[in-house]
């Protein structure tokens, strides 16, 4: 593996004057480009591997693509979740994709849109870090997001005033301009709270939203419901929507 590299020869790429923002770094080793928030204190490709003993990394029991890791970073929580291709074209090329530019990778993009959400104070879990291994004219990616501690999917919890609080904050991405590619009921998670949180942003987009596009996003949500949990949309569906449209979004 690649040995730690010190903040020293790391590129400032970007900070905010928020009292509670993170400054971003970038490294490039070779072919390797690393992008990471300066609370990663060992930016080392290590920390992408889940192979490698420190991080004490554990499978994540759902979603991710079965590639996806829970993982201990220097006094941080965090999850690591390799990018895996799903459908047909999984069979063949399971986790290259297209090389068209560093900041069109999967890893570098969901990083920066993270990054501008929790800036913004949305619920999403905090980016740490993304990694890119370009070869020739492809690519594979990985990504590292601050783990939400006692977080379950929204597909077991039952609880309308839950389902109420997901609404809300999904109306809260799509007020912001946030199409999320892959909107269901794993990607929203409640913590001890009952706090709703946005994971998996992976191709989500932030140029504003058509009305279709918002009602396509929660059409995805409801079939996501109807196959994993469909004896919650008699109770629960209805509060979602409560939730959602207290924003006034018309939809």
């Amino acid at each position: 593996m690649t040995p730690s590299v010190s903040h020293a020869n790391a590129v400032l790429v970007g900070a905010s004057q928020d009292a509670q923002a993170f400054t971003v770094l970038e490294l490039t080793l070779g072919q390797v480009h690393l992008r990471y928030d300066s609370v990663l204190t060992t930016p080392a490709l290590n920390n992408f591997d889940p192979t490698f003993a420190p991080l004490q990394a554990q499978k994540v029991a759902s979603g991710g693509r079965a590639a996806a890791w829970y993982v201990q970073l220097s006094g941080l929580e965090g999850v690591l979740r390799q990018f895996r291709r799903g459908g047909v074209i999984a069979h063949l090329v399971r986790e290259r994709y297209v090389w068209t530019g560093l900041a069109r990778t999967r890893s570098f993009a969901e990083f920066d849109l993270l990054r501008m959400l929790w800036l913004a104070g949305l619920p999403v879990p905090r980016p740490l870090g993304a990694a890119v291994w370009r070869k020739w004219f492809t690519y594979r990616a990985a990504v590292l997001t601050q783990r939400i501690p006692d977080a379950k999917p929204l597909g077991k919890r039952s609880e309308p005033a839950v389902w109420f609080a997901a609404g809300f904050v999904v109306a809260q991405m799509h007020q912001f301009g946030v199409w999320h590619a892959d909107l269901n009921v794993f990607n929203l998670l409640v913590d001890a709270q009952d706090k709703v949180w946005l994971i998996d942003l992976d191709r989500g987009r932030h140029n504003g939203l058509t009305e279709v596009q918002r009602a396509e996003n929660l059409s995805r949500l409801l079939r996501s419901l109807r196959k994993v949990c469909p004896e919650l949309e008699g109770s629960c569906w209805g509060a979602f929507k409560q939730g959602y449209q207290s924003l006034n979004l018309n939809v």
